[in-house]
């Protein structure tokens, strides 16, 4: 049976698509019926589903999540699991239900179908070649995080799910009639008056009794909890405060520079400036014109013109904002052409185009030095700043260290004990975690020693931005509900946002109940509303930046002249009340233009939709024939271990 399918691929389609329409029918009689769970009762605590021998378990699902959020910002929030578990769980196992059937069908993944995808993946060429198995390791670990072997196995499956996609699909199709349809929905324009109902209009509208704020805040009161807050004494050990204590003679920099002489060996080095016209990636026409127009800049800037000047505008690289300047450049530290060109130069010469990797370049060679050992005068400045800057941090340390030796044996002298130092003792006010101080700043090293340390205790010396810092715990305010007194500022206004939400809703239901048989423009006038009108929009459009045109579907569908209920618009309790002034049919010349984009989006979309019910339908039937067995009680123990994180 498995031969007969392999050899005929006709016959694979047809019988797919009988189990397909059989899937689909079984389905529709399992979502009106209840799925059991199966018998979980043996089932391991972190397996979340089994099924054909094999497990998907929650450390599998956490690799998954871990996968699917590697290059996000929300990579290490741990909170973002509990929102994305069910859902990437759900995918997981109708993947493995789809690879279970079309195993059982004889569908596989030959080798060379394999190799052929890895040839396609972008990150695994170069040049549009294969890396090579040499790279291809080390490729697969950065970007997936895998193994090789983990990887293929994954691929295999993805080729077999397209497989599988690709027969129950191929049937389904798009009528003439639907893509008109479409057309229309999407085309046709309309045009609104409106008034718009801004909560923030109603704000200073409220009114404020103590009674009802004292109501408020107790329903809310949680929501106002006051985390831990702490209070430090700290002394701030800048260099500016060691300079004056720290000498470097010229006996002691003319000794550093015998002893170290091989630092300052300059190799063969040239100063230039470049014009880059960048040809990666262009096809040959567009290197064409690329070249003509540096041929161009070229003559430009041998007839006179200000190569700085030209580098700002013409020129493909970042350091056209400097006027091409790339300072100093040694051998091997830029590309062959560009090194033997410039290093051939002499000071003040313009190169002709010269082509890299990276496009067509221009350079003007600035200043040129052959190697040599620097003189100790040349030298001197920068050694005694760098004998100076290395003093001043030893000075800094031993006195941070000596200040908290005495410290220790003296917790109770901060002040005392920082004048007689020579420093000034000084305390922050009360901060809460991830809150910046000044003069301390929001470091990890500052914040963590401040929220570790027990009241009176002194920290190890910290370096923050002004230097090196020695703090000690002054007071610590635990996290605790405040009384309305503490955040009364704070509550009267979230106060007022509610009940200004609720006044503007009150004030949309009443003009539109009014307006059902009135004249809009008058009424509106009357209770001392704006009316606005639109331009013509469709559903793509954005009306008058409150909201799309799809998000005010009975624009389209109101007769002109009628007027809409309440319709929210942008969040924020923000609302329309609007009269339809005119529709606009779509022009027809360019329904000939659109006809093949949106019959290919509404075949992707029913595609789509024909997968996503044959997968819910196969998973449904292997859970009601027992194949597949589910463990909800250990999704909702991974589920809990992270929802107060």
């Amino acid at each position: 049976m498995f031969r007969f399918l392999k050899k005929n691929k006709e016959a694979v389609k047809k019988y797919l698509l009988i189990f397909f329409l059989s899937i689909v029918s079984i389905g529709m009689v399992i979502t009106l019926a209840p799925i059991p769970n199966g018998d979980t009762s043996r089932t391991e605590t972190n397996v979340l589903a089994s099924m054909d021998g094999s497990n998907i378990t929650t450390m599998d699902l956490q690799r998954n999540i871990q996968s699917r959020f590697r290059n996000s910002p929300q990579a290490d929030q741990a909170r973002i699991i509990p929102a994305v578990a069910g859902t990437l769980l759900d995918e997981m196992i109708q993947q493995r239900a789809l690879i279970v059937q079309g195993r059982k069908m004889g569908i596989g993944v030959s080798d060379k179908e394999l190799g052929q995808s890895l040839q396609s993946i972008p990150w695994l060429l170069q040049d549009g070649q294969f890396i090579g198995m040499n790279g291809y390791q080390d490729r697969v670990l950065q970007q997936t995080g895998m193994s090789v072997v983990d990887f293929e196995a994954e691929l295999r499956d993805r080729l077999l799910e397209d497989k599988i996609r690709s027969v129950v699909t191929d049937g389904v199709q798009v009528s003439p009639q639907e893509v008109r349809e479409e057309f229309l929905h999407r085309n046709t324009k309309a045009k609104i008056e409106y008034v718009l109902f801004d909560p923030s209009q109603y704000i200073k509208s409220v009114q404020v009794t103590p009674q009802a704020l004292d109501d408020f805040f107790k329903k809310s009161q949680q929501g106002y909890k006051m985390p831990e807050e702490r209070k430090v004494r700290y002394v701030v050990i800048s260099p500016d405060d060691l300079r004056a204590r720290v000498q470097v003679t010229e006996q002691e920099a003319r000794q550093y520079y015998t002893q170290h002489l091989s630092d300052y060996r300059i190799p063969d080095r040239v100063k230039v400036a470049h014009i880059l016209f960048k040809t990666t990636g262009k096809n040959p026409t567009e290197i064409a014109a690329i070249q003509k127009k540096a041929e161009d800049v070229l003559k430009q800037i041998k007839g006179g013109a200000d190569f700085g000047e030209l580098a700002k505008k013409d020129s493909d690289d970042s350091s056209a904002s400097k006027g091409g300047e790339l300072g100093w450049i040694v051998r091997g530290q830029t590309v062959k052409e560009f090194e033997d060109t410039a290093f051939a130069m002499k000071p003040g010469e313009v190169s002709g185009l010269v082509k890299t990797v990276y496009g067509i370049h221009i350079i003007k060679l600035e200043d040129k030095q052959i190697a040599h050992l620097q003189s100790f005068d040349e030298a001197k400045g920068t050694i005694t700043a760098d004998l100076e800057k290395e003093r001043i941090a030893d000075a800094q340390e031993k006195l941070a260290n000596d200040f908290v030796t005495g410290l220790k044996s003296k917790p109770d002298q901060f002040e005392e004990l920082a004048r007689k130092a020579g420093l000034q003792p000084q305390t922050s006010p009360l901060f809460k975690y991830g809150q910046a101080v000044a003069d301390l700043g929001s470091g990890d090293s500052f914040e963590n020693l401040a929220f570790q340390l027990h009241k009176g205790e002194v920290g190890t010396p910290i370096t923050v931005p002004k230097g090196q810092a020695v703090i000690q715990l002054a007071d610590i305010v635990p996290e605790h509900v405040p009384t309305l007194d503490e955040v009364r500022a704070r509550v009267e206004e979230d106060y007022r946002a509610k009940q200004s939400i609720l006044l503007s809703g009150d004030k949309a239901k009443q003009f539109a109940a009014q307006v059902k048989t009135g004249d809009f423009a008058k009424i509106a006038k009357a209770d001392g509303l704006t009316v606005k009108e639109s331009k013509d929009f469709t559903q793509q459009d954005n009306v008058e930046g409150l909201a799309q045109g799809s998000q005010i579907p009975s624009a389209f569908t109101l007769n002109e002249g009628q007027t809409s209920g309440v319709v929210p618009v942008g969040g924020g309790g923000r609302s329309l009340v609007f009269r339809v002034v005119s529709h606009s049919a779509p022009d027809e010349a360019e329904f000939a233009k659109q006809r093949d984009q949106i019959t290919e989006e509404l075949l992707d979309r029913k595609r789509n939709l024909a997968f996503d019910l044959f997968g819910q339908n196969l998973k449904a039937q292997f859970v009601r024939t027992g194949e597949l067995k589910l463990n909800n009680l250990a999704l909702q123990q991974f589920i809990a271990q992270y929802k107060n994180q």
